[in-house]
């Protein structure tokens, strides 16, 4: 409970700064506003300097909102940037194939289905919209990792847990590695009965002109309606609208 506390005394000073003169606040200020005492607002505050969640003004004894705060904006701001960039496409992709499309995004430890459609003339999101899923059990992960940089794919693999979902869930990292390497190779991933039982997922990459991974887009249904014959006629879809919404990215 301490933890929470702190934790909402520290998102109370960050308010009052937001709110507060565009020259920043004095420790005085913040601990009136916060109803802080001076010694406990002056930890915090500091600690959030350390972060650089908040800037210290030396000169002028004053502190206000840091940098970090503008790049994790500009992070939230480019997620969703990206689903509106490609809402287009996956509702191009829902009338074409009749199938449920995915737009997932990287989290630190898994992929997050940020929008998901299905249908071929009403559409309607699933159920599926706002989940994380795993990072080495899903077409989407395994795509994620594959087209990562080399540190953020060793970044990840210090934390994976690669735990069995099914019986075909890939739980060796050695494995998982040569499975990625092929995904590079193709420019795709796939997944079959990896995650859920009878279920195929075809995920291609959203990758900008300066290499940078963004997203993926990618489609799943029943082994019987994903067939492998019709895999190629899907993949091309995926590949047109995810080069689509690429070209749209700054």
């Amino acid at each position: 409970m301490r933890r929470i506390q702190s934790l909402k005394r520290a998102d109370d000073i960050i308010e009052s700064l937001a709110t507060g003169p565009i020259e920043g606040l004095r420790l005085i200020d913040v601990a009136a506003r916060t109803g802080l005492t001076r010694t406990t607002a002056y930890t915090l505050l500091e600690s959030l300097v350390d972060l650089r969640l908040v800037e210290k003004v030396k000169l002028e004894r004053r502190y206000r909102l840091g940098p970090r705060l503008l790049q994790l904006g500009r992070k939230v701001e480019a997620r969703l940037d990206i689903i509106m960039l490609a809402r287009p496409s996956l509702i191009r992709l829902c009338q074409e194939s009749g199938e449920m499309v995915n737009l997932l995004v990287p989290s630190v430890t898994s992929m997050i289905v940020a929008e998901s459609l299905k249908g071929r003339v009403v559409l309607k999101a699933t159920p599926l919209k706002g989940r994380d899923l795993p990072l080495h059990g899903t077409a989407s992960g395994k795509c994620f990792l594959a087209f990562s940089t080399i540190d953020v794919r060793a970044a990840v693999f210090e934390t994976l847990n690669l735990t069995k979902v099914t019986s075909r869930t890939i739980s060796d990292l050695k494995r998982l590695e040569k499975s990625l390497k092929e995904i590079r190779a193709q420019g795709y991933a796939t997944e079959e009965d990896e995650f859920t039982p009878d279920t195929v997922a075809i995920a291609v990459p959203i990758i900008d002109s300066l290499g940078r991974m963004h997203a993926t887009l990618s489609m799943h249904g029943s082994s019987e309606r994903i067939s492998a014959a019709r895999q190629p006629k899907l993949l091309a879809m995926l590949q047109r609208e995810a080069q689509r919404v690429a070209t749209l990215l700054l």
